[in-house]
């Protein structure tokens, strides 16, 4: 499945925090692509997957947006 989160809006760690809470009750292989507009998540989100184990898909930035894929 592919799950979408919207953090605009929000300073890190939010987005993070947000997400963690999201993923808890995703299965693994699943799919979520998260929107920020804290250009500082990007880094925040490389790390988490790191400690996750999860599989960073992209990460890109668009009109100012980072939009993050990754698999859990």
């Amino acid at each position: 499945m592919e799950y979408y989160l919207d953090t605009k809006g929000y300073e890190c760690p939010i987005p993070v925090l947000k997400a963690a809470k999201r993923i808890k009750k995703l299965k693994k292989n699943d799919l979520i692509t998260i929107e920020c507009d804290d250009p500082l998540s990007k880094y925040d989100f490389k790390n988490y997957c790191e400690e996750n184990n999860f599989k960073i898909i992209s990460i890109k930035t668009q009109k100012k947006i980072v939009i993050i894929k990754f698999q859990i």
